[in-house]
C-alpha cells in the first residue's frame, strides 16, 4: 500500500506540500473527492479526500478544525487541501494528534490532473487506463450546459457510458448544497474508477450553480422580509419598494409562523470544550436554516398563494402569503410536511412552531411576526412542536409589548433593580412576584402556584419590594409590574 510520503517523494509534476501529520506512517487506499469540508462525513475510511472546493482557502480557523474531527471519526488517514497555504496552530496541533496528513496543492491546479495523479499513485494503473483517463479529464474542462451533456462527452472519451441516478449509493456521490443528490455511476473499469470522483465533482459543481441561480431571488427576499420586520417606521417605504421588485408581495394578507430552533439555549458562541463544540452546534445550525430554506423554496403551492423562508437571530420564519387569509389547515398541512423533511436531514433539531394569525400589509406583517413569536415561546415553554396564537385577551397585549423596542425598555427599567442580583435569583423573584400579583395579594394562592409556604412567599415579597421601592398597594404601580413580569417571563 502506498504512503502520503509517495506522494512527496515520486517528482510529481503537481507540488504537493505536508501542512502537518504524518507522513511515512499514513496508508492510502484509495482516493475520493467531496466538494467541501462538510462532506467529509461520507468520505470512506482509507481514503485520501480531496476537498475540491476553492472555498477552502477562506473557511475560518473553526471549520478546518471540525474538518479534522470529522476526518479522525471517520478513519479518513489524509486530507488534501487547496489553495491552503498553512493551517491555524489549532488545526495542525489535531493533526497531528490524530495521525492525519494534512497536504495542499496551488489554487491554480488542475484538482482533476490532482485526482488523476493521486489514482496512478495509490492503484497503479495501466498505460491505456491512463490514455482513457486523461481523455476523459480533458472533457471536463469544457463541462457544457447540463450534467446530461457532460456525462455523455465523458462517456465518449472513457469508451462506456456514465450515468447520473438519483441513487446516492450507487456510484459516486453528488453533493449540491451539503446534501447528497444522487450519484454518477459506470461500469467496473479502471478508468472510470479513477476519473469518476472528478465528473462526480463537476456535476456537483453544475447543480450548485443552477440552485444558486434559482434560489437567488428568493434568498434576496428573506433579506429583505426580515428587514422589514425589524426596520423602523420610517424606513418601510424603501424596504416595501425593494420588496416588491423581488416579489414580495407586501400589500396582501400575510401569516407567519416562527420556527424555535433551539440555537438560543444552545451553547454560547464562542465558547467550546476545547474541540469546537460550539463552532459544530453554529455550523449545524446553518445548515438547518440552508434546509429549510431549500425546503419551502421545492413544496409546490396553490398559484394564488406565496411561501417564503426568512432567518430573524436565531429563529426561522415561515411566510404564507395571499390576497385572502391562507386557511390555517393549509398552514398546518405545510408544518406537518416541513417537520417530516427536517427530521430526516436533522433528527436531533428541537423545533417548536408558533403561528402568528394573519394581518394585511407592512404591519400586518409585523403583527403576525410578533403573535408568532410569542406562540413560539408557549410551544417552547410547553414541549409541544405547533402552537397557534390566541388572538384574544392579554395575549395580543403581551405580544404588542414584547416586540416593542420602547416597551421592553420600560419592563427593564421597571425590573432592573432584581436584574442585578443575577440571572438565577432574579428569575426566581421575578416568578415570585408575579405570583403574588397574579393572586390579587394573596400569600396562600401565590404559595399554591409556587408550591411554596405562605411564610416564604411573603418574606421573598417582602425582600422584593423594599428592593423595588414599590408599593404593591397603589393599583398602577401593581398592574405595571404585572404587566412587566408577565412579558419577562414569557421570553
Amino acid at each position: 500500500m502506498p504512503y502520503v510520503a509517495d506522494l512527496l517523494g515520486r517528482g510529481s509534476p503537481i507540488p504537493f506540500a505536508l501542512l502537518a501529520g504524518p507522513a511515512a506512517e499514513t496508508e492510502l487506499t484509495s482516493v475520493a473527492a467531496v466538494e467541501s469540508l462538510r462532506s467529509l462525513e461520507h468520505v470512506p475510511p482509507g481514503a485520501l479526500a480531496v476537498v475540491t472546493g476553492r472555498s477552502t482557502a477562506r473557511a475560518a480557523g473553526y471549520q478546518v478544525d471540525v474538518a479534522i474531527r470529522t476526518a479522525a471519526e471517520r478513519g479518513v488517514p489524509a486530507l488534501l487541501l487547496i489553495g491552503v497555504a498553512d493551517l491555524p496552530r489549532t488545526a495542525a496541533h489535531l493533526a497531528t494528534r490524530a495521525g492525519i496528513a494534512v497536504l495542499s496543492v496551488p489554487e491554480d491546479v488542475d484538482v482533476a490532473k490532482v485526482v488523476l495523479q493521486l489514482g496512478q499513485v495509490i492503484r497503479g494503473d495501466a498505460a491505456d487506463t491512463l490514455a482513457r483517463a486523461d481523455a476523459a479529464l480533458d472533457a471536463l474542462r469544457t463541462p457544457g450546459e447540463s450534467p446530461t451533456e457532460l456525462l455523455a462527452r465523458v462517456s465518449e472519451a472513457l469508451g462506456c457510458p456514465l450515468t447520473l441516478t438519483d441513487e446516492p449509493d450507487q456510484g459516486e456521490p453528488v453533493w449540491v448544497a451539503g446534501r447528497c443528490r444522487g450519484s454518477v455511476a459506470g461500469p467496473k473499469d479502471d478508468a472510470v474508477r479513477l476519473v469518476l470522483p472528478a465528473v462526480a465533482a463537476a456535476v456537483s459543481l453544475q447543480r450548485t450553480h443552477a440552485l444558486e441561480r434559482e434560489t437567488a431571488p428568493g434568498a434576496a427576499r428573506s433579506e429583505v422580509v426580515a428587514e422589514l420586520i425589524l426596520s423602523e417606521r420610517a424606513q418601510a417605504g424603501q424596504l416595501a419598494e425593494r420588496a416588491r421588485m423581488l416579489g414580495f408581495p407586501v400589500d396582501e394578507v400575510h401569516t407567519v409562523v416562527r420556527v424555535r430552533t433551539g440555537a438560543a439555549t444552545g451553547v454560547t458562541a464562542g465558547t467550546s470544550d476545547g474541540g469546537g463544540t460550539a463552532h459544530a452546534d453554529l455550523a449545524e445550525d446553518r445548515r438547518l436554516a440552508e434546509t429549510f430554506a431549500l425546503l419551502v423554496h421545492q413544496t409546490r403551492h396553490p398559484t394564488h398563494e406565496r411561501w417564503n423562508a426568512a432567518r430573524l437571530a436565531d429563529d426561522l420564519l415561515l411566510i404564507a402569503t395571499g390576497r385572502a387569509e391562507v386557511p390555517e389547515h393549509r398552514i398546518r398541512e405545510a408544518l406537518t410536511s416541513v417537520r417530516a423533511a427536517l427530521a430526516v436531514e436533522h433528527p436531533a433539531a428541537d423545533l417548536h412552531f408558533g403561528i402568528g394569525t394573519a394581518h394585511r400589509g407592512i404591519d400586518g406583517l409585523r403583527q403576525s411576526a410578533l403573535e408568532a413569536r410569542a406562540a413560539a415561546d408557549v410551544a417552547a415553554r410547553k414541549h409541544i412542536a405547533v402552537h397557534a396564537f390566541d388572538a384574544t385577551g392579554l395575549s395580543r397585549i403581551l405580544a404588542a409589548v414584547s416586540g416593542s423596542p420602547l416597551s421592553r425598555r420600560a419592563v427593564d427599567d421597571l425590573l432592573a433593580p432584581l436584574d442585578v442580583l443575577g440571572q438565577d435569583e432574579a428569575v426566581e423573584a421575578i416568578t415570585t412576584l408575579g405570583a403574588y400579583l397574579a393572586a390579587r395579594g394573596s400569600l396562600k394562592a401565590a404559595a399554591a402556584r409556587l408550591r411554596l409556604h405562605p411564610n416564604t412567599v411573603g418574606y421573598r415579597v417582602r425582600r422584593i419590594t423594599a428592593r423595588l421601592g414599590a408599593d404593591l398597594d397603589d393599583p398602577d404601580t401593581a398592574f405595571a409590574l404585572q404587566l412587566a413580569c408577565r412579558v419577562r417571563l414569557q421570553d
